[in-house]
């Protein structure tokens, strides 16, 4: 089912949105009308120190914008873009992230789903031709009983290739096992649900790329053993290359 997008948006909600979002304000914004909520994205300023370390603010707004655009235009599985100027995006509301569903939600068989739920999705927009570029379930909603993907700074149309949409694979089941490590025992189920909908030449392409890697899980054994709280992004290195690298063979 591909995602509703809100239809017919009153040209006066849309003049206020645009208007509240030429002022001045917090990077991101919620904003509220009547009974209904949406969260104003504004170019990040930055000091120039910081502006060396994270990159053009300008470029990273252009980038989602054009992600936006280009997804909207063929329902794919993300927000739609209900109102934009020079320097700031107005995207509805879609609730709490899945990260925060997965860690509250105490229904072990409904988290699971959730999980289920998002790698499917995840294969339906690799099937759109895109590329996420750092996909979480930080990163990632359930509106309506539907997955819906967001946050697209990292967004690049050069990288919506099999390989980039590998990486992508690779590095959502990393965000899974580091950032929500209860959920590392649904993460096989999860990679089934992604190959049954998704091109089948991901997986071994996503192998691929994590032979490559497997030097990081030699150098970081000592850090791997501290505390969790302290090294989970360690913890979730070996998880993953397991995952993907078992015996070195196609996961069935």
């Amino acid at each position: 089912m591909d995602y509703t997008a809100p239809k017919n948006i009153d040209e006066n909600l849309r003049l206020l949105l645009e208007s509240r979002g030429r002022e001045d304000g917090p990077r991101v914004e919620r904003f509220e009308v009547d009974t209904q909520v949406f969260w104003i994205k504004r170019v990040e300023q930055l000091k120039l120190r910081y502006r060396l370390q994270k990159g053009d603010p300008r470029k990273a707004f252009e980038r989602e914008r054009l992600a936006y655009h280009e997804m909207n235009a063929v329902q794919a599985p993300v927000p739609q873009l209900v109102a934009e100027g020079q320097d700031f995006l107005v995207l509805p509301d879609c609730g709490r992230d899945l990260r925060e569903l997965m860690k509250h939600d105490a229904d072990t068989a409904r988290r699971d789903q959730m999980l289920l739920d998002a790698s499917v999705m995840l294969a339906t927009f690799h099937g759109l031709g895109f590329a996420h570029g750092r996909p979480s379930p930080k990163d990632m909603c359930q509106v309506g009983g539907q997955m819906l993907l967001l946050d697209f700074e990292r967004y690049t149309p050069q990288n919506n290739t099999p390989m980039g949409q590998a990486r992508d694979l690779v590095v959502f089941a990393f965000n899974v096992a580091a950032h929500s490590p209860k959920m590392r025992g649904t993460l096989p189920e999860a990679m089934r649900a992604y190959r049954g909908k998704g091109d089948e030449a991901i997986w071994p392409l996503a192998q691929r790329w994590c032979r490559w890697f497997r030097w990081a899980d030699w150098v970081t054994k000592p850090l791997q053993s501290r505390p969790e709280g302290r090294s989970k992004e360690f913890k979730a290195i070996p998880v993953v290359l397991d995952l993907f690298l078992s015996e070195d063979k196609p996961l069935v």
